[in-house]
């Protein structure tokens, strides 16, 4: 299905604003003319939004789902570089860097991405100023989450940052918060870890009755305790 401007989500109706550019740009010209220049699709789980090493489009924006974007090598293996959630850009550092996109971005689980082609965001830049310094502020978080996480890399043992990534992708359960679908590989990749480490760890967060396996989820039990060991406050 092609974007269409139909299924762009209205901005000022959506729960994730104060997560997004949008809610950066400040005035209501500006505002406006965000809305206006959007198209948007919805993607299936498995779906690929850009390919790696094709030309940008434009610039994206996860409305609603999950998105990972990842890194392939030459015989297939996929590395995760970041995951993006509702309010996230994606492909606004290729675009502006210039060249072919460097990673691929495929849906998680169904999602709505919108869309604003690359002469239009050109455009929009040169039109209203305050959007630069709004992108600024995004492309800061950008290289503030990327710095958290190669700090983690560095000095977190596997256990919290395993830990860390089951607390960050969980999910309101009916009892207890749940990491939905994830495949084990996906998360090894997010954690930095071996799918081996992986599995290890997972099955002793079990016997430590920390999660519980629910067929393809997994449900965090002792959320807390989780939170604690991954070093996370608040």
């Amino acid at each position: 299905m092609p974007f269409s401007r139909r299924e762009a989500p209205n901005c000022d109706w959506c729960q994730f604003r104060k997560n997004c550019l949008y809610d950066l740009l400040g005035t209501k010209e500006s505002k406006k003319a965000w809305r206006e220049m959007r198209v948007a699709n919805p993607f299936k789980s498995g779906e690929v939004i850009f390919h790696e090493g094709t030309t940008p489009m434009g610039v994206f924006v996860v409305c609603t789902g999950k998105v990972k974007v990842y890194k392939s090598s030459r015989t297939g293996q996929q590395l995760i570089i970041r995951m993006e959630h509702p309010g996230d850009l994606l492909g606004h550092i290729t675009l502006l860097h210039g060249g072919p996109y460097d990673a691929s971005g495929e849906a998680m689980e169904p999602s709505v991405i919108s869309l604003v082609d690359s002469v239009s965001f050109t455009g929009f830049l040169t039109k209203y100023p305050n959007a630069s310094l709004a992108l600024l502020k995004a492309l800061a978080h950008d290289v503030r989450m990327a710095d958290n996480k190669a700090r983690d890399v560095a000095f977190k043992p596997a256990r919290s940052r395993l830990a860390d990534v089951l607390c960050r992708l969980k999910k309101p359960g009916k009892t207890h918060p749940v990491v939905a679908g994830m495949k084990r590989r996906d998360l090894a990749e997010m954690a930095g870890l071996s799918i081996e480490t992986t599995v290890r760890l997972l099955k002793d967060f079990e016997e430590r009755e920390l999660i519980a396996k629910k067929e393809k989820d997994l449900v965090l039990i002792n959320e807390d305790q989780l939170r604690a060991l991954a070093g996370l406050t608040g």
